[in-house]
């Protein structure tokens, strides 16, 4: 397992967005709603933007 220092270290050095929550190791099961927002946030982030013609 990676240990969360070492998590934050390198999440940092990417220029992630990195959100903290008070849960065990499966954050998904105990925090579902803002797992997902993260997910939806990061979908739109990675969106192509329309083109105009």
């Amino acid at each position: 397992m990676i240990s969360p220092e070492l998590e934050r270290f390198m999440a940092k050095r990417i220029g992630a967005t990195v959100i903290s929550l008070p849960s065990s190791h499966v954050s998904m099961v105990s925090h579902p709603t803002e797992v997902a927002n993260l997910i939806i946030e990061a979908a739109k982030a990675e969106e192509p933007q329309a083109k105009v013609h």
